[in-house]
């Protein structure tokens, strides 16, 4: 889904917060379902790659409850107009993720940032400013395509979504760039291992096949729970 505001941003609010199924009423599903075309391939394709991603929804639902918690952002942006890296520069914030729905889904309020870039001849680059001082990220099980749906806005409203998929601990998505030129593609990893204090965060922006930006977030989780629990 591209970058929206409107009455599609707030459709996909009412999907992403609409109850999912109980967690356990998905594990004790028959196992007769018909799976999605991709699902009959067993891989689906992730940034451009052919991948086996976890299918079991237990699993899954599991993962997504490793990003319940507060946590303190720090890490780098590191910016390359034009395909030339520049110095890092470093990352501060907060985020608190909480549980909202039965199954459940996460919403995670974060609040980013860090030093203003510009290029060479003080132009605005890609990734120059924060646009995630605040921003809401929501993460919802996907029991059709057995992937996880996500959805940020940032703080100037602009919504980027679609479906990501779980390999190991790591959750992969994908989705276009909004007001960026050319063909422009958003990857987001998230590394989140059972029982861990750390969760790690790479977004890297490409445009026409050029890597432009790297975001590279350390969270560290100062509390097991979100200061609101919603159900």
């Amino acid at each position: 889904m591209k970058g929206r505001t409107g009455p599609s941003l707030l459709a996909w609010l009412m999907v992403l917060a609409t109850p999912l199924p109980n967690a356990a009423a998905i594990a004790a599903a028959p196992a007769n379902r018909a799976p999605p075309p991709d699902q009959e391939l067993d891989e689906v394709t992730v940034s451009g790659n052919r991948i086996k991603p976890i299918r079991n929804m237990r699993t899954i639902l599991e993962w997504l409850v490793r990003l319940v918690g507060q946590h303190r952002y720090e890490g780098f942006v590191e910016l390359s107009p034009g395909g030339v890296a520049q110095a890092r520069q470093p990352v501060r914030g907060v985020g608190d993720c909480v549980r909202f729905g039965i199954a459940p889904g996460v919403q995670c309020s974060v609040a980013i940032r860090w030093p203003e870039t510009k290029g060479a001849d003080g132009e605005e680059i890609v990734g120059g400013v924060s646009t995630l001082n605040p921003a809401m990220i929501l993460y919802g099980l996907d029991p059709d395509r057995r992937g996880i749906h996500f959805l940020q806005v940032d703080q100037r409203g602009i919504a980027d979504g679609g479906v990501g998929y779980l390999m190991d601990d790591v959750l992969t998505t994908t989705a276009p760039c909004e007001g960026i030129p050319g063909n422009c593609q958003r990857t987001t990893r998230i590394d989140a291992e059972p029982e861990g204090k750390f969760i790690q965060m790479q977004v890297d922006i490409e445009r026409d096949g050029v890597r432009v930006a790297r975001f590279h977030f350390d969270m560290t989780r100062t509390s097991q729970q979100g200061t609101e629990q919603r159900r």
